[in-house]
Protein backbone atom coordinates (compact mmCIF):
# COMPACT_ATOMS: atom_id res chain seq x y z
CA UNK A 1 0.00 0.00 0.00
CA UNK A 2 2.84 2.39 0.82
CA UNK A 3 4.19 1.90 -2.68
CA UNK A 4 0.82 2.79 -4.22
CA UNK A 5 0.61 5.98 -2.15
CA UNK A 6 4.17 6.99 -3.06
CA UNK A 7 3.60 6.46 -6.79
CA UNK A 8 0.28 8.32 -6.68
CA UNK A 9 1.85 11.24 -4.77
CA UNK A 10 4.71 11.47 -7.27
CA UNK A 11 2.27 11.71 -10.16
CA UNK A 12 0.08 14.24 -8.35
CA UNK A 13 3.02 16.44 -7.34
CA UNK A 14 4.50 16.33 -10.83
CA UNK A 15 1.13 17.32 -12.31
CA UNK A 16 1.07 14.33 -14.63
CA UNK A 17 -2.44 13.31 -13.62
CA UNK A 18 -3.92 16.66 -14.57
CA UNK A 19 -4.95 15.40 -18.00
CA UNK A 20 -6.83 12.39 -16.64
CA UNK A 21 -10.60 12.42 -17.23
CA UNK A 22 -11.47 11.45 -13.67
CA UNK A 23 -15.23 11.19 -14.20
CA UNK A 24 -14.73 8.77 -17.10
CA UNK A 25 -12.13 6.81 -15.15
CA UNK A 26 -14.36 6.55 -12.07
CA UNK A 27 -17.30 5.36 -14.16
CA UNK A 28 -15.13 2.73 -15.85
CA UNK A 29 -13.66 1.43 -12.58
CA UNK A 30 -17.10 1.26 -10.94
CA UNK A 31 -18.51 -0.59 -13.96
CA UNK A 32 -15.73 -3.18 -13.75
CA UNK A 33 -16.15 -3.48 -9.98
CA UNK A 34 -19.90 -4.03 -10.43
CA UNK A 35 -19.26 -6.78 -12.97
CA UNK A 36 -16.73 -8.43 -10.67
CA UNK A 37 -19.02 -8.23 -7.63
CA UNK A 38 -21.88 -9.83 -9.54
CA UNK A 39 -19.61 -12.51 -11.02
CA UNK A 40 -18.20 -13.30 -7.57
CA UNK A 41 -21.69 -13.57 -6.06
CA UNK A 42 -22.77 -16.04 -8.74
CA UNK A 43 -19.52 -18.02 -8.48
CA UNK A 44 -19.80 -18.14 -4.68
CA UNK A 45 -23.32 -19.58 -4.78
CA UNK A 46 -22.38 -22.03 -7.53
CA UNK A 47 -19.04 -23.11 -6.04
CA UNK A 48 -20.30 -23.52 -2.48
CA UNK A 49 -23.44 -25.39 -3.58
CA UNK A 50 -21.56 -27.84 -5.79
CA UNK A 51 -18.75 -28.39 -3.27
CA UNK A 52 -21.08 -29.04 -0.34
CA UNK A 53 -23.29 -31.39 -2.35
CA UNK A 54 -20.26 -33.28 -3.68
CA UNK A 55 -18.71 -33.35 -0.20
CA UNK A 56 -21.97 -34.73 1.19
CA UNK A 57 -22.17 -37.44 -1.48
CA UNK A 58 -20.07 -40.63 -1.64
CA UNK A 59 -18.62 -39.57 -5.00
CA UNK A 60 -16.11 -36.97 -3.76
CA UNK A 61 -13.01 -38.97 -4.66
CA UNK A 62 -14.37 -39.83 -8.12
CA UNK A 63 -15.39 -36.26 -9.02
CA UNK A 64 -12.27 -34.55 -7.70
CA UNK A 65 -10.06 -35.45 -10.73
CA UNK A 66 -12.90 -34.50 -13.12
CA UNK A 67 -13.07 -31.03 -11.60
CA UNK A 68 -9.27 -30.84 -11.71
CA UNK A 69 -9.29 -31.49 -15.47
CA UNK A 70 -11.98 -28.86 -16.05
CA UNK A 71 -10.11 -26.34 -13.90
CA UNK A 72 -6.96 -26.71 -16.00
CA UNK A 73 -8.67 -25.67 -19.22
CA UNK A 74 -7.25 -22.17 -19.96
CA UNK A 75 -10.00 -19.64 -19.27
CA UNK A 76 -9.27 -17.36 -22.20
CA UNK A 77 -9.33 -20.33 -24.57
CA UNK A 78 -13.07 -20.50 -23.83
CA UNK A 79 -13.87 -16.83 -24.41
CA UNK A 80 -14.83 -17.37 -28.11
CA UNK A 81 -17.60 -19.69 -26.87
CA UNK A 82 -18.87 -17.06 -24.42
CA UNK A 83 -18.80 -14.43 -27.17
CA UNK A 84 -20.61 -16.79 -29.56
CA UNK A 85 -23.45 -17.49 -27.13
CA UNK A 86 -23.73 -14.12 -25.36
CA UNK A 87 -22.13 -11.60 -27.71
CA UNK A 88 -20.17 -8.57 -26.54
CA UNK A 89 -22.41 -7.97 -23.54
CA UNK A 90 -22.35 -7.58 -19.78
CA UNK A 91 -23.68 -11.12 -19.47
CA UNK A 92 -20.72 -12.50 -21.44
CA UNK A 93 -18.14 -10.71 -19.31
CA UNK A 94 -19.82 -11.66 -16.02
CA UNK A 95 -20.34 -15.32 -16.91
CA UNK A 96 -16.80 -15.58 -18.27
CA UNK A 97 -15.51 -14.24 -14.95
CA UNK A 98 -17.69 -16.75 -13.09
CA UNK A 99 -15.96 -19.57 -15.00
CA UNK A 100 -12.63 -18.40 -13.53
CA UNK A 101 -13.69 -17.46 -10.01
CA UNK A 102 -15.66 -20.61 -9.22
CA UNK A 103 -12.72 -23.04 -9.33
CA UNK A 104 -10.60 -21.73 -6.41
CA UNK A 105 -13.74 -21.62 -4.23
CA UNK A 106 -14.82 -25.12 -5.26
CA UNK A 107 -11.41 -26.70 -4.75
CA UNK A 108 -10.72 -24.94 -1.46
CA UNK A 109 -13.95 -26.33 -0.01
CA UNK A 110 -13.48 -29.84 -1.42
CA UNK A 111 -9.91 -29.92 -0.09
CA UNK A 112 -11.06 -28.79 3.36
CA UNK A 113 -13.74 -31.48 3.45
CA UNK A 114 -11.39 -34.17 2.15
CA UNK A 115 -8.64 -33.29 4.64
CA UNK A 116 -10.89 -32.87 7.69
CA UNK A 117 -9.87 -34.87 10.74
CA UNK A 118 -11.67 -38.18 10.91
CA UNK A 119 -12.68 -37.58 14.52
CA UNK A 120 -14.65 -34.49 13.42
CA UNK A 121 -16.47 -36.59 10.86
CA UNK A 122 -17.24 -39.25 13.45
CA UNK A 123 -18.37 -36.66 15.99
CA UNK A 124 -20.74 -35.12 13.46
CA UNK A 125 -22.31 -38.55 12.88
CA UNK A 126 -22.61 -39.26 16.59
CA UNK A 127 -24.40 -35.96 17.23
CA UNK A 128 -26.92 -36.56 14.47
CA UNK A 129 -25.49 -34.56 11.56
CA UNK A 130 -26.68 -37.05 8.97
CA UNK A 131 -28.45 -36.67 5.63
CA UNK A 132 -28.97 -33.10 4.52
CA UNK A 133 -28.41 -31.93 8.10
CA UNK A 134 -24.77 -32.87 7.58
CA UNK A 135 -24.37 -29.99 5.13
CA UNK A 136 -25.71 -27.23 7.38
CA UNK A 137 -24.40 -28.48 10.73
CA UNK A 138 -21.03 -29.94 9.73
CA UNK A 139 -19.82 -29.31 6.19
CA UNK A 140 -20.77 -25.62 5.96
CA UNK A 141 -19.05 -24.54 9.23
CA UNK A 142 -16.06 -26.74 8.38
CA UNK A 143 -15.78 -25.08 4.97
CA UNK A 144 -16.04 -21.45 6.08
CA UNK A 145 -12.26 -20.75 6.24
CA UNK A 146 -11.85 -22.47 2.87
CA UNK A 147 -14.62 -20.32 1.38
CA UNK A 148 -12.72 -17.22 2.46
CA UNK A 149 -9.34 -18.30 1.10
CA UNK A 150 -10.94 -19.56 -2.11
CA UNK A 151 -12.80 -16.27 -2.47
CA UNK A 152 -9.61 -14.23 -2.12
CA UNK A 153 -7.87 -16.24 -4.82
CA UNK A 154 -10.99 -16.30 -6.97
CA UNK A 155 -11.49 -12.53 -6.87
CA UNK A 156 -7.84 -12.00 -7.80
CA UNK A 157 -8.45 -14.18 -10.85
CA UNK A 158 -11.76 -12.40 -11.40
CA UNK A 159 -10.09 -9.00 -11.83
CA UNK A 160 -7.93 -10.49 -14.56
CA UNK A 161 -10.89 -12.18 -16.25
CA UNK A 162 -13.20 -9.17 -16.17
CA UNK A 163 -10.60 -6.66 -17.35
CA UNK A 164 -9.29 -9.07 -19.98
CA UNK A 165 -12.79 -9.72 -21.32
CA UNK A 166 -13.49 -5.99 -21.37
CA UNK A 167 -10.35 -5.40 -23.41
CA UNK A 168 -11.26 -8.15 -25.88
CA UNK A 169 -14.94 -7.21 -26.13
CA UNK A 170 -14.33 -3.45 -25.89
CA UNK A 171 -17.59 -3.39 -23.93
CA UNK A 172 -16.97 -0.56 -21.50
CA UNK A 173 -15.47 -0.81 -18.04
CA UNK A 174 -11.86 -0.35 -17.01
CA UNK A 175 -10.63 -2.81 -19.65
CA UNK A 176 -12.05 -0.73 -22.48
CA UNK A 177 -10.87 2.46 -20.77
CA UNK A 178 -7.27 1.27 -20.44
CA UNK A 179 -7.35 -0.07 -24.01
CA UNK A 180 -8.38 3.33 -25.36
CA UNK A 181 -6.00 5.19 -23.04
CA UNK A 182 -3.03 3.05 -24.08
CA UNK A 183 -3.44 3.31 -27.84
CA UNK A 184 -0.39 5.55 -28.08
CA UNK A 185 1.54 3.85 -25.29
CA UNK A 186 1.22 3.73 -21.51
CA UNK A 187 -0.69 6.91 -20.68
CA UNK A 188 -1.18 8.78 -17.42
CA UNK A 189 -4.87 7.81 -17.52
CA UNK A 190 -3.96 4.12 -17.71
CA UNK A 191 -1.56 4.44 -14.76
CA UNK A 192 -4.19 6.33 -12.75
CA UNK A 193 -6.66 3.55 -13.46
CA UNK A 194 -4.22 0.88 -12.31
CA UNK A 195 -3.63 2.79 -9.09
CA UNK A 196 -7.39 3.04 -8.57
CA UNK A 197 -7.81 -0.74 -8.99
CA UNK A 198 -4.94 -1.43 -6.59
CA UNK A 199 -6.50 0.91 -4.04
CA UNK A 200 -9.84 -0.90 -4.27
CA UNK A 201 -8.12 -4.27 -3.82
CA UNK A 202 -6.22 -2.99 -0.78
CA UNK A 203 -9.32 -1.50 0.87
CA UNK A 204 -11.39 -4.66 0.32
CA UNK A 205 -8.58 -6.84 1.68
CA UNK A 206 -8.16 -4.69 4.79
CA UNK A 207 -11.82 -4.02 5.56
CA UNK A 208 -13.43 -7.29 4.45
CA UNK A 209 -11.10 -10.24 4.07
CA UNK A 210 -8.66 -9.57 6.92
CA UNK A 211 -11.38 -9.33 9.63
CA UNK A 212 -13.20 -12.39 8.25
CA UNK A 213 -9.99 -14.44 8.15
CA UNK A 214 -9.16 -13.40 11.71
CA UNK A 215 -12.62 -14.41 12.90
CA UNK A 216 -12.58 -17.73 11.06
CA UNK A 217 -9.16 -18.68 12.43
CA UNK A 218 -10.44 -18.27 15.98
CA UNK A 219 -14.02 -19.53 15.61
CA UNK A 220 -13.55 -22.38 13.15
CA UNK A 221 -10.05 -23.59 14.01
CA UNK A 222 -9.95 -27.35 14.37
Amino acid sequence: MAGIVVVAMLFIVSGRLGSVEWATLLKAVLHTTYRLALAYSLALVLGVSIALLVGWSPFTDALFPVFDILQNVPSFALIPLFIYFFGYTDQMIILFAVSSIVWPILFAILTAIKNAHRDLNDAASIFGANGLRRISFYLAPLSFPAILTGSIVGIAMGWESVIGAEIIANAGGFGAFIKDASVSGISHAAIAGMLAILLIVFVVNRLVWAPLLSESSSRYAE
